[in-house]
């Protein structure tokens, strides 16, 4: 292995080790929940009510998967399921799972931020801009970019500030110019 290569390797080794502290730090913000289950809270409090296998595409769950955990979450009184008019179970927060998704985002986002105090501010400035490149590059259409912020707080990460969604963007208008030329 070349110098270059070794580098690369480091590099590679170091994220994949800052993901196991970022999974360590999340898992203990999120409490006794499983991830799925908070995903469902979380997502269900910026999104209005959706189907069952729309929650367990946004969560990368299979059908079954998603109304188990979605069922243990009715059960705590924090979501609803009602029938359409077609086939589709629909999901809805109720008012106890909004304030259970706050709680638990503002504790997830404590955790992160108190991770981010250890930079310097010129060093969380320039973190941002190096993140937002790796986030935009991992996404390569709109349900990738659902899977990737079904945690995230959409009252702060939105419009032009989020990324992942200005990417799934500039994919769909591109397949869309490509369509019309």
């Amino acid at each position: 292995m070349n110098k270059r290569e070794r580098n690369q390797a480091l590099q590679a080794n170091k994220l994949g080790a800052m993901w196991a502290v970022l999974d360590r730090a999340i898992s203990g913000a999120l409490e006794d929940y499983s991830p799925s289950s908070a995903a469902i809270l979380l997502w269900l409090s910026y999104w209005p009510p959706m189907s069952v296998s729309e929650l367990g595409k946004v969560l990368s769950l299979s059908q079954p998967a998603c109304s188990r955990a979605i069922d243990r979450l009715a059960a705590s009184g924090f979501v609803r399921k009602s029938h359409s008019g077609s086939r589709e179970t629909l999901v809805e927060i109720l008012a106890a799972g909004r304030v259970e998704a706050m709680r638990l985002q503002t504790q997830r986002l404590s955790t992160l931020s108190a991770m981010l105090s250890t930079l310097a501010k010129s060093e969380q400035a320039e973190f941002t801009n190096l993140l937002d490149k790796l986030l935009a590059g991992a996404v390569e259409n709109r349900a990738d970019a659902r899977h990737i912020c079904r945690f995230c707080d959409h009252g702060v990460c939105d419009g032009p500030l989020c990324p992942v969604g200005c990417r799934a963007t500039q994919i769909e208008q591109s397949a869309q110019g490509e369509e019309r030329g």
